[in-house]
């Protein structure tokens, strides 16, 4: 079996240190092409701006920052936010020539799931072995610090991590298939991971609207539907697809298509009808050609 070794040097540790909303202790400020930055929310959330657009990121997201980064960190009041900020360098990964990450156009961050309990481990053992610096501190610091690294690489390389646009995804087709239920920012975001903010944010870049007012129209374009091809009461069609009052749905559908659902199903109905007319004549005439060629 071909051996192919994932980092090319043995990486080295420059600092590592807590950092929380009481004590904000870190900004980036390194531009050596040689340093890497790792920093990994362990709880709560944290607001940061990379190439002018905001992303809020919370625990469970590992935010890897290559030489250069445009990015900067904003206030955000949470009391409970806590992370792990790693400073590195020598990092060369085999089979990434051009730098770590560094031809990504999205933000460099990783939404963690089952990977987040080892990482945090990981991290903690670092950190601890850094403060106390026992004998073979460096030795012990320098085997995790290359084991949480080739962790890291797998997830990239894998593509285990979501992308903006899979995200969306993933969002816009559970909102298409679910539109019926009880849906939530919350709950939507918790689907793919990230925080209901970012999700926000990110959502209406890519769709054109934010998932709430995506989930509402997909609700109004099954009432047109049922209104059109149903003998359903427009309290009924209101029930069946997530809104139990039809007062609030009265209002919500003419604010969508400018007209109330009753008035929408009779002008459907008349149009109906007059294309129906219309096509009478043509009908009975095609009749009468066939009864004169059947009489032939």
């Amino acid at each position: 079996m071909e051996y192919s070794a994932i980092l090319l040097n043995t990486p080295r540790l420059i600092t590592i240190k807590e950092i929380n909303e009481k004590k904000t202790n870190w900004d980036k400020k390194q531009s050596d092409s040689d340093f890497t930055e790792i920093i990994y929310i362990q709880q709560g959330c944290v607001e940061f701006v990379y190439e002018n657009k905001p992303f809020i990121v919370q625990g469970g997201d590992l935010i890897i920052l290559h030489p250069f980064s445009p990015i900067e960190r904003k206030p955000y009041t949470d009391e409970s936010f806590k992370a792990i900020y790693v400073n590195m360098s020598n990092l060369h990964i085999n089979g990434n020539d051009k730098g770590w990450f560094t031809n990504s156009n999205n933000f460099p961050i990783i939404h963690l799931q089952e990977e987040k309990m080892e990482i945090n481990n990981y991290l903690n053992i670092i950190l601890r072995e850094y403060r106390t610096q026992h004998a073979g501190y460096q030795d012990v610091i320098s085997s995790i610090l290359q084991a949480a690294i080739i962790k890291i690489t797998r997830l990239l390389k894998n593509s285990d991590h979501q992308s903006v646009s899979s995200i969306c995804f993933d969002v816009k087709k559970y909102i298409e298939e679910n539109f019926r239920q009880e849906l939530t920012l919350n709950h939507l975001a918790t689907l793919v991971y990230v925080s209901p903010y970012h999700l926000a944010h990110i959502f209406k870049e890519e769709v054109g609207k934010p998932p709430i007012q995506y989930l509402i129209q997909c609700r109004i374009e099954e009432a047109k539907r049922l209104l059109k091809h149903s003998n359903l009461s427009v309290k009924e069609i209101a029930a069946m697809i997530g809104y139990e009052n039809p007062n609030y749905f009265n209002l919500l559908f003419k604010k969508v298509t400018g007209t109330p659902p009753g008035k929408y199903r009779k002008s459907e109905i008349s149009s109906k009808r007059e294309v129906s007319q219309s096509l009478e004549p043509s009908m009975f005439v095609g009749r009468h050609l066939i009864n004169a060629i059947t009489v032939e």
